[in-house]
């Protein structure tokens, strides 16, 4: 069997602008043209089966013009036989009991599998197999997907529920909407040892959630990053996987997507002299073209300011062709190394520890600030509620001197 696994689609996103802006129009076809340029792709390569690691959408509310050009490119999928396999990311998910997504009304329109585990009246987790209309686990051609979705801080106990019921001599593929990193930095991320009782169980791992390429060899975990780029600022390489079960090979293919040009300018004082001689010599380095994201990262040294609008030199950008310009501040030590700069979390960890009240506390309550503006940026409500929760919990229940 050879199957393609994507991730992070997010049909319908607009960024930041008007109805009328031809850059947040031009954006939102973006996110179309790449997904429908992998499913050109599978078609051509006749891949057996399409996985979908979760966030087709990018919101849980669709409008009619986001859910109708779903359903017709998944349609060309069906039309020729490949079986949509998919997950609910932090994105597609609803967070009420009685709440239905999207991917459900696709799933009954027999356009994909949405898989989803069951939580049973005792709080254990079941996978069951699909029994037409739901389920866990779906059988193809001897090889046993199973869903997880997206499950927020409570990944270690699926995990551990799906590895007491994988047959171990069995091809087993697992889609989950993770990857490996810290969670209390990157909301919605595992730690390693959360996916040891996994270890050996699984052929694949289709994971996501995160937006650049990673694989994770020790567990045959995948990461494909999304195919376009989900805010300006994003970097690293976005595609998808194609995997071949019979030679256990995989490779990574890059997603069609829109042209991003990065530049970084170090400055000394900050003075508006200084910036424009730099920028133009990045200018000339890295010239504008037609239609690209161009962004701008301006260092200066800490304490100092930059004195120039920014929005104004964004608008020259954007004059010189691209359709969308974005400078952006960051902080440090002049000639600082990466290593030396300033982080933006120790300086609120720093301010928090001068309140008396809280100073025993200062490293959570940073940590719950950073994981709040991610869960902020991922419009992920459960994940921003459990943290506050977890926060309050840490400090009513601590035994650390707060006086």
């Amino acid at each position: 069997m050879k199957f393609l696994h994507c991730s992070d689609i997010h049909l319908g996103r607009r960024p930041v602008g008007s109805a009328l802006s031809d850059y947040s129009n031009q954006r939102y076809e973006d996110y179309f043209n790449a997904f429908d340029w992998i499913i050109e792709f599978a078609l051509k390569t006749s891949v057996d089966v399409f996985l979908i690691a979760g966030d087709l959408f990018d919101r849980r509310e669709l409008s009619p013009d986001v859910l109708e050009r779903a359903e017709s490119l998944l349609l060309r999928l069906k039309k020729k036989n490949i079986p949509v396999i998919a997950i609910e990311g932090n994105h597609d998910r609803l967070f009420t009991i009685e709440g239905r997504s999207w991917l459900e009304y696709l799933s009954r329109e027999s356009l994909l599998y949405l898989l989803k585990p069951f939580t049973l009246e005792d709080g254990s987790v079941n996978f069951p197999k699909w029994d037409g209309n739901s389920g866990a686990m779906v059988e193809i051609n001897g090889v046993r997907f199973y869903g997880m979705g997206y499950q927020g801080f409570s990944f270690q106990q699926y995990f551990e529920a799906i590895a007491n019921q994988l047959d171990s001599s069995k091809t087993n593929v697992l889609l989950a909407h993770t990857a490996i990193g810290d969670p209390d930095k990157v909301p919605g991320c595992v730690k390693e040892e959360t996916l040891e009782p996994l270890n050996g169980k699984c052929e694949y791992i289709a994971g996501g959630h995160i937006h650049t390429r990673h694989i994770y060899d020790r567990f045959k975990m995948f990461v494909p990053g999304a195919p376009e780029y989900w805010d300006i600022k994003e970097n690293g390489e976005k595609g998808f996987f194609i995997y071949d079960s019979a030679t256990k090979e995989f490779e990574f293919r890059e997603s069609k997507k829109r042209l991003k040009i990065n530049v970084s300018i170090s400055l000394e004082n900050g003075s508006a002299d200084e910036f424009y001689s730099r920028l133009e010599e990045k200018l000339n380095l890295y010239p504008v073209k037609a239609g690209s994201l161009y962004v701008v990262e301006v260092k200066v040294p800490f304490g100092s300011f930059l004195e120039v609008n920014v929005s104004d030199v964004e608008k020259e950008i954007e004059e010189m062709g691209a359709l969308k310009a974005n400078v952006f501040i960051s902080m440090g030590k002049s000639g600082a190394t990466d290593s030396e700069s300033q982080d933006l979390e120790v300086i609120e960890e720093d301010v928090i520890a001068k309140n008396p009240k809280l100073a025993a506390y200062s490293k959570e309550i940073a940590n719950a600030l950073e994981s709040l503006k991610k869960y902020h940026d991922l419009n992920d409500e459960d994940g921003a509620i459990e943290t506050i929760d977890r926060l309050l919990s840490e400090i009513i229940d601590g035994d650390r001197d707060v006086r």
